[in-house]
């Protein structure tokens, strides 16, 4: 039990990922310096082949988690159970747009859309536009929301901007014919656009489907409900939540506090939970076929009924017309 996260993620304002930009700046402007002008259009190619990429990876892979409900899944039971005023912004909005498949599937379909667009030469421009669309409201939800993806996504926008540049701006100008010829219709540059081209693509779902196949999350619903309602009256916590990613939440009835620990399931009865100092403890519980538990936790015994919180009004798929 002894696991220490350390988080080492690009895809969000971390720490490594403020490191790697830095890295990256001053490489660039050591590079600008020492490359030959004769390499400098081969340099840009290849730059405009990685932005587009990589931009058309983001927007498939978060298009795909919105319409499979894997970005803003459905709250788990520890948040329906917290107070509105209680909730910090980021997770106050995370866990709102998690309650509308509708909303779900219309910008998932939306983003996903505009990432198959930056596949292909001739709908790139389109994809492009929607693409700015999409991550310009990205952003300005990450501003006013506090969300940490605030620096990972202007850097998206600066990559669309950058790839919309010359040919682009001049469609709009103009409105009548799509883009014209950029480096990426260089006959040098031919021969390598097909390799390259199943070799991204490929890459790109095989980094979005992965995860659909790991149902390793789902192991640890098999053995209780994920929210309990504790009904002995003497004890201090009124509700004990067993999150999807194994943490087992007990919310103290006077304060509402929650108190968190990460946990196993040994094959003796046993939950082995750890506290954030990284202390462990051992759990025993027993389990009745009606579906109530037993916990005996710090010298004492907690009762606890299951609870169907799906039942719960913010779960409810309604749709009003008429405000009357």
């Amino acid at each position: 039990m002894k696991k220490k996260n350390i988080l080492i993620d690009y895809s969000s304002d971390s720490y490594s990922m403020l490191a790697l930009i830095i890295i990256l700046l001053f490489t660039s402007i050591l590079f600008s310096f020492w490359i030959k002008k004769r390499w400098a259009k081969q340099f840009l190619i290849i730059t405009e082949y990685v932005c587009v990429f990589y931009t058309s990876l983001i927007l498939i892979k978060y298009g795909f988690d919105k319409i499979f409900k894997v970005q803003f899944p459905e709250p788990e039971p520890n948040i329906l159970f917290t107070r509105f005023g209680n909730l910090d912004k980021d997770i106050l909005f995370w866990s709102t747009i998690g309650t509308s498949k509708i909303y779900n599937m219309i910008m998932g379909s939306i983003e996903f859309f505009s990432g198959i667009l930056l596949l292909f030469r001739r709908s790139r421009f389109l994809g492009l536009l929607l693409a700015i669309i999409c991550l310009v409201q990205i952003f300005i939800i990450n501003i006013s929301f506090d969300i940490s993806v605030k620096i990972f996504s202007f850097i998206l926008i600066l990559m669309s901007i950058f790839l919309v540049r010359k040919s682009g701006w001049q469609l709009i100008l103009i409105i009548i014919q799509l883009p014209r010829k950029n480096n990426f219709d260089r006959i040098s540059f031919l021969p390598f656009k097909t390799f390259l081209k199943i070799l991204i693509v490929g890459f790109i779902f095989v980094k979005i489907g992965v995860p659909y196949f790991n149902n390793e999350e789902e192991k640890n619903l098999l053995q209780f409900s994920k929210v309990y309602e504790v009904t002995s009256p003497e004890s201090q916590y009124r509700y004990l939540f067993f999150h999807k990613d194994q943490y087992l939440i007990f919310m103290e009835k006077s304060s509402e506090k929650m108190i968190v620990f990460h946990y196993e399931i040994s094959f003796d009865n046993q939950i082995i939970i750890e506290n954030d100092q990284h202390q462990t403890s051992n759990i025993l519980f027993e389990k009745s076929k009606n579906g109530s538990a037993v916990f005996y936790f710090n010298n004492e015994t907690i009762n606890a009924k299951p609870i169907d919180y799906k039942k719960m009004n913010a779960l409810q798929d309604k749709f009003h017309l008429l405000v009357d």
